[in-house]
């Protein structure tokens, strides 16, 4: 298939900007942030729940309901491992703050005292271990700048192991005893590569990172002192001239600024406006750390009703990433964007009540007529004016997506006029875009265009059979083919199956079903087909989702959707291309002979 594909009612996809899902609430203590570029996350469930009620106060509005959306988490920035990598906000959070969702040492809520860090000039003398099964990290004096920046990415690897239950059997208090010992051991490394006379600036920067990390986290333990000290080492460094170690100092006082927001400060959010602006005044790409800590941001001034100030939030991630070349991170970002605001009474609302009406006054088979009425009040006029009103206002890849689903519904119910208006402004608007928009514009262009070439073409694939048998399209010649395009990954595809064997009994002698699978790579077809009792002879086409066309059969009939029926005609040609899941009697017997 194309990079992307369309839900059956796909122009509803735009409805996902008002869920989060995977966008949850993050407080400021979520993601563990482990050394100078590894970053690791723990999963929701290791918050205890009267630590993640603290730290979110918010979690039962409706902005942080999770939803549809969760199945567009498709960035992985959880498991970066550049060197350079921005942390996440969690290198912000004063003991203030009560733990969420990330905390390190989720079943101990209460606070314990500072803790008392060896002094950097001495050896480590090393803490009791609290289990056998860990490995011990040693820090040893007089070691090279190249050394202490392997010991960073140790103890990284190391906390990542204890965070992500790869310790073994730990009670609670002993994990965060060692957890504790860990983070003292780093930052004493990283303080010393900081200050080490043979350091490069970079390496020195890395140590200066270390030591922001490594604060975040005793803070985020509950050590006063730690927390104290992050928001000096913050304040030192926003102006560095290394970017990495400039955008770390500057995430912390973001966070920092939050939850003083939190507590009632009075220019909490004009403070976080200026930071934002601050952290954002560079020609360097930014990430998708910082993409999330904007969400954070405009979702702690929407809780504490700043309205125009999260406005201003909002128009900032927009305006940042909405343009971003990744369809994904494009994605991401309008999600985050809306979270929140309400949908009701806008130009995209009013436009999907006029698509809800065209789809309703479809014609289908049972009724050929349509609410003829209905269907004669939504003009492709009219539709195209709703349209331009949509973007009066800079579009985001959601809304470009909305509009390629509508064009593409359109098509599938027969209402040419509404989908060659929509692909007019998608040809018009976006298809020279060289970003997220531009890219998927261009895939519903051009597989629109695949879908019209294809008609009228013969179809002989070469290809094998899902379970090793002999079959060609020339055995069928003479016979009407119904072929859906499913895959086991989207058992739905298969939704139209029983209709079409329907329409293959009552015509035993003229029509045949035959599937097209499209599955990937070592998928075990044959074993699903048995599996859910399916008797349907089918081609193997493999999907390489890697790959600049992901499907070479797909892309060739423009399929973007599944449901997708094929007919080919006796002669062996395509004849009709079916993406509506209706009931395709009425098309099959214009082909029998």
């Amino acid at each position: 298939m194309l990079n992307y594909q369309f839900p059956r009612v796909a122009a509803s996809c735009w409805r996902t900007q008002i869920f989060r899902g995977w966008i949850l609430s993050l407080g400021l203590v979520t993601v563990g942030v482990t050394g100078c570029g590894s970053t690791t996350t723990s999963s929701p469930e290791e918050a205890s729940p009267e630590e993640s009620s603290r730290a979110n106060p918010g979690a039962s509005h409706p902005g942080s309901a999770s939803g549809p959306a969760a199945s567009h988490q498709l960035v992985d920035e959880q498991n970066s491992s550049s060197s350079d990598s921005l942390p996440s906000p969690a290198m912000a959070n004063p003991p203030a703050a009560s733990s969420s969702s990330g905390e390190l040492a989720s079943s101990s809520a209460s606070a314990t005292d500072s803790v008392q860090r060896p002094d950097s000039a001495e050896p480590i003398e090393q803490l009791p271990s609290p289990t056998a099964l860990i490995p011990r990290l040693e820090l040893k004096s007089g070691w090279s700048p190249s050394q202490l920046e392997d010991f960073l990415g140790d103890a990284d690897a190391e906390m990542g192991g204890l965070i992500n239950s790869r310790s073994g059997a730990m009670d609670p208090q002993a994990l965060r005893t060692e957890v504790e010992r860990i983070v003292t051991l780093k930052r004493v490394a990283a303080e010393r590569l900081s200050e080490h006379p043979d350091a490069t600036e970079r390496e020195q920067a890395n140590g200066h990172r270390g030591v922001l990390q490594s604060l975040s986290h005793l803070a985020s333990m509950g050590d006063v002192k730690a927390a104290t000290e992050l928001q000096a080492v913050a304040e030192e460094s926003r102006h560095s001239s290394n970017p990495a170690l400039r955008a770390d100092s500057q995430l912390v006082l973001i966070g920092l600024a939050i939850e003083s927001l939190r507590h009632g400060k009075a220019d909490a959010a004009q403070r976080i406006l200026s930071l934002l602006d601050e952290l954002l005044d560079t020609d360097e790409q930014v990430d998708v750390a910082t993409l999330m800590v904007l969400g954070q941001a405009k979702d702690a001034l929407l809780q504490y009703e700043y309205q125009d100030e999260a406005e201003q939030v909002r128009d900032l991630i927009l305006e940042r990433f909405s343009g971003a070349q990744d369809a994904e991170v494009a994605r991401m970002a309008a999600l985050i964007a809306a979270s929140g605001f309400s949908q009701a009474d806008t130009a995209l609302e009013r436009l999907d009540q006029l698509r809800q009406q065209w789809v309703t006054a479809a014609p289908e088979a049972s009724d050929p007529e349509g609410d003829q009425d209905a269907a004669e009040r939504v003009t492709a006029a009219a539709w195209r004016a709703a349209v331009d009103e949509v973007l009066t206002t800079p579009a985001d890849v959601l809304t470009v997506e909305f509009l390629c689903g509508a064009s593409l519904e359109a098509e599938a119910v027969g209402r040419e006029d509404i989908a060659a208006a929509t692909y007019e402004v998608l040809q018009k608007d976006f298809s020279q875009r060289q970003d997220a928009l531009g890219q998927v514009a261009r895939t519903a262009l051009r597989a629109r265009e695949n879908r019209e070439a294809v008609i009228g073409q013969d179809f002989d694939p070469d290809l094998p059979s899902v379970d090793g048998r002999p079959l060609k399209m020339e055995d069928y010649r003479g016979k009407v083919v119904l072929m859906p395009f499913w895959s086991s990954a989207f058992p739905t595809s298969l939704a139209v199956l029983p209709n079409l064997q329907e329409i293959q009994a009552a015509n035993p002698d003229s029509v045949a079903v035959v599937g097209m699978n499209l599955d990937v790579a070592g998928t075990d077809v044959a074993g699903f087909l048995q599996r859910e009792n399916l008797s349907l002879p089918s081609f193997r086409s493999e999907s390489d989702p890697g790959a600049d066309i992901v499907n070479e059969v797909a892309y060739r009939f423009g399929a973007v959707t599944l449901l997708f029926v094929a007919v080919i005609d006796a002669e062996g040609q395509v004849v009709h291309l079916d993406f509506s899941g209706e009931d395709l009697t009425s098309e099959v017997q214009k082909r029998i002979r």
